[in-house]
Formats: structure tokens, C-alpha cells, sequence
């Protein structure tokens, strides 16, 4: 979901002419660095007013945007040339199948590496879904992990570090399998 509306984003950025459209692109681009801990707490009353504490829509609903892949994606769509857009318009192509059978399989790289980056940053998540998450029964890995270390010294290691390869090799592997896609797409980008 949160690449569909990073895609979609960066298509009406890169490819539709609208007022303030530069200043709504550098205003998407600054949200990158604004920290986590500035929109936690807004995050967290807004989840709570909406009754989603101890659901997966309250740890996913905050994170369904993010500018990190608009930027992404939109420096991919500009390197797509306008006149084969403009030959389709003139072709009366509508929006959505230029959208579908032409600057999704082109970006398909960029779409691939973003897809694995979002992936890899939402599974090793900590915070949010520990402020979220209060029943044992929806956690998610990172959060299960932390039941089998103990501060105490009744750690269960086998446990533990077995939960702790289990959670690292499923990004690990997607990492592996997709690395040409990733630093293509963050070269092409800018992103060094």
C-alpha cells in the first residue's frame, strides 16, 4: 500500500503540471528529515482518538506515506522521456493505462528496490509497534524477541536466538535476491 501511494505520488509529481507543484515536491522531501520522535506523540493521540491501540491499523495507518519513496520513485519517472507520454495522450491512451502499460513496467526496478527498502524498514520496526501493540498475541517479531531476553538472567537463548535468525534472514534473503534492483535505483536516484 505504501508503495502504491508513493507511485501514485510521484506520477502526478513528475508527469502533471499543477500550481505550487515544486513547492509541494520540496515540502515532501523536507518531511525526510523530520525525526521520528517529533511525530510519535501526534501519531500516537491521533491512533488512540481512532480506538486503534492494540490493532494492526494503528501501526500501519501512520506509516502509509512516506516521502523517502515519492523522492525515489519520482527521480525513477523522470528519466522516462515525455514525448512517449505526449505520442500517447495524442493516441487518446487513457491516464491509467499510460500508468499501468507503460511507467509501471519501466519503473518496475525502482518500484522492486523501494518495495524491499519499505519491507526491510517496516519488519525491523521496534518502536511504533511497541507503543501500539499491548496483547502478547499481535506482536511482531522484534516485539516477540524481546519476551525471551530477560535482564534478570532467565533469557531462554536457544529461543532467543533462534527467533533473532529467524527475524533477520527473511530481510537478509529479499536483500540478497534484490540488491541490483536497490543500488540501481539508489544511484539513479542520488542516494550514495
Amino acid at each position: 500500500m505504501k508503495v502504491s501511494i508513493s507511485f501514485l505520488a510521484a506520477y502526478a509529481l513528475v508527469f502533471y503540471a499543477f500550481r505550487y507543484k515544486r513547492f509541494t515536491y520540496i515540502s515532501l522531501v523536507a518531511t525526510i528529515f523530520i525525526p521520528f520522535t517529533v511525530t510519535m506523540i501526534p501519531n500516537y493521540i491521533i491512533m488512540a482518538r481512532l480506538q486503534f491501540i492494540d490493532t494492526p491499523w494503528g501501526v500501519i495507518l501512520p506509516q502509509l506515506a512516506d516521502a523517502t519513496g515519492i523522492f525515489m520513485l519520482t527521480q525513477s519517472m523522470r528519466n522516462i522521456p515525455k514525448p512517449l507520454l505526449e505520442s500517447l495522450e495524442l493516441d487518446n491512451v487513457s491516464v491509467w493505462h499510460t500508468m499501468k502499460d507503460f511507467v509501471l513496467p519501466i519503473s518496475k526496478p525502482a518500484i522492486t528496490s523501494t518495495s524491499i527498502w519499505f519491507f526491510i524498514l517496516s519488519w525491523n520496526e521496534y518502536i511504533w509497534p511497541n507503543l501500539m501493540l499491548k496483547s502478547q498475541e499481535s506482536y511482531t517479531l522484534p516485539l516477540a524477541l524481546q519476551l525471551f531476553v530477560s535482564s534478570e538472567g532467565g533469557t531462554d537463548f536457544t529461543v532467543a536466538m533462534a527467533l533473532s535468525v529467524i527475524t533477520m534472514a527473511v530481510p537478509l534473503i529479499l536483500f540478497l535476491i534484490f540488491q541490483r534492483f536497490i543500488i540501481n535505483t539508489f544511484t539513479s536516484s542520488g542516494i550514495k
